[in-house]
Protein backbone atom coordinates (compact mmCIF):
# COMPACT_ATOMS: atom_id res chain seq x y z
CA UNK A 1 0.00 0.00 0.00
CA UNK A 2 1.44 3.46 -0.55
CA UNK A 3 0.31 6.57 0.87
CA UNK A 4 -0.41 9.70 -0.23
CA UNK A 5 -1.39 13.65 0.94
CA UNK A 6 -3.61 15.16 -1.07
CA UNK A 7 -4.23 18.97 -0.94
CA UNK A 8 -7.61 20.19 -2.75
CA UNK A 9 -9.98 23.36 -2.83
CA UNK A 10 -13.94 22.63 -2.48
CA UNK A 11 -16.06 24.99 -4.61
CA UNK A 12 -16.66 27.98 -3.20
CA UNK A 13 -13.85 28.04 -0.63
CA UNK A 14 -10.12 28.65 -1.73
CA UNK A 15 -8.61 27.38 1.37
CA UNK A 16 -6.61 24.60 0.66
CA UNK A 17 -7.20 21.57 2.31
CA UNK A 18 -5.39 18.18 2.79
CA UNK A 19 -6.29 14.37 3.30
CA UNK A 20 -4.51 11.29 3.94
CA UNK A 21 -4.60 8.80 0.90
CA UNK A 22 -3.90 5.14 0.68
CA UNK A 23 -3.92 3.24 -2.59
CA UNK A 24 -3.07 -0.16 -3.42
CA UNK A 25 -1.05 1.46 -6.38
CA UNK A 26 1.00 4.28 -7.74
CA UNK A 27 -0.60 7.53 -8.90
CA UNK A 28 0.87 7.28 -12.74
CA UNK A 29 -1.86 9.39 -14.60
CA UNK A 30 -4.61 11.84 -14.71
CA UNK A 31 -7.35 9.13 -14.12
CA UNK A 32 -6.04 8.09 -11.03
CA UNK A 33 -6.30 11.68 -9.41
CA UNK A 34 -10.02 12.02 -11.36
CA UNK A 35 -10.69 8.97 -9.19
CA UNK A 36 -9.15 10.31 -5.77
CA UNK A 37 -11.14 13.48 -6.51
CA UNK A 38 -14.69 11.57 -6.85
CA UNK A 39 -14.17 9.59 -3.97
CA UNK A 40 -12.90 12.70 -1.82
CA UNK A 41 -15.26 14.93 -3.09
CA UNK A 42 -18.32 11.85 -2.36
CA UNK A 43 -16.81 11.03 1.47
CA UNK A 44 -17.45 15.24 2.06
CA UNK A 45 -20.74 15.43 0.62
CA UNK A 46 -19.62 17.88 -2.05
CA UNK A 47 -20.67 17.83 -5.80
CA UNK A 48 -16.78 18.50 -6.58
CA UNK A 49 -13.48 18.97 -5.55
CA UNK A 50 -10.27 19.78 -7.54
CA UNK A 51 -6.66 18.85 -6.22
CA UNK A 52 -3.99 21.51 -6.17
CA UNK A 53 -0.93 18.64 -5.20
CA UNK A 54 -0.07 15.39 -4.35
CA UNK A 55 2.57 13.74 -2.39
CA UNK A 56 3.98 10.17 -1.80
CA UNK A 57 4.61 9.56 2.07
CA UNK A 58 8.05 8.12 2.12
CA UNK A 59 8.95 4.33 3.74
CA UNK A 60 11.51 6.00 6.49
CA UNK A 61 15.06 4.73 5.53
CA UNK A 62 16.11 1.15 6.71
CA UNK A 63 18.64 1.65 9.61
CA UNK A 64 22.15 0.74 8.01
CA UNK A 65 23.84 -2.20 10.35
CA UNK A 66 27.54 -0.51 11.54
CA UNK A 67 30.17 -2.10 9.94
CA UNK A 68 32.69 -4.28 12.59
Amino acid sequence: MNRYCIWFVTPGNPVSRHAEITLGGTIHNHHVLEDIEKRLAASLQLPHILITDWKRFEAPPAANPVAA
